[in-house]
């Protein structure tokens, strides 16, 4: 009889043992946001010199590595994200870089096999695989903005 009225006691021990890490669960996971995202940041730098420099050797390599930033970031969450709905809007961020991510390496690959086929390698081809890739790579700086404009509202030093 005793072992049975030490369960409902061992419940309720792990539950407040839950609870009360909930919190830390959740600030080690924001912590762990700020390398994904200062990592990113760089990256996008690079990117954009690259893409308008038609220099495309290692941008597969670092659009791999945001879209698997993304990928990461979709199951973590800042401190700021109180709701359910905000949950699902800051996972909906995480999604739409992933996306854009993909796509933009689909069209790069692409692109640089375009490149690789040209006739006249000192002329510039303008062609639509550049406009593609700078669109997708304009969205992940959009996806960027939003849910920092949304989840963090201080300015960043």
């Amino acid at each position: 009889m005793k072992r049975f009225a030490l369960v409902p006691v061992m419940l309720l021990a792990a539950l407040i043992l839950v609870i009360g890490a909930g919190p830390a669960l959740s600030a080690e996971k924001a912590s762990d946001l700020k390398p994904l995202m200062g990592d990113n940041f760089g990256k996008m730098q690079v990117i954009l010199v690259n893409m308008i420099t038609a220099n495309y050797k290692g941008l597969p390599e670092r659009i791999e590595e945001i879209r698997d930033h993304a990928r990461a970031i979709s199951a973590m969450s800042p401190n700021s994200v109180k709701t359910d709905t905000d949950r699902k809007m800051f996972t909906n961020y995480a999604f739409t870089m992933e996306r854009h991510a993909e796509n933009m390496l689909t069209v790069l690959r692409e692109l640089i096999k375009h490149d690789q086929a040209q006739a006249s390698p000192e002329v510039m081809n303008i062609d639509y695989l550049r406009v593609v890739a700078a669109r997708h790579y304009g969205e992940l700086v959009t996806t960027c903005v939003l849910c920092h404009n949304q989840f963090r509202r201080k300015s960043v030093k």
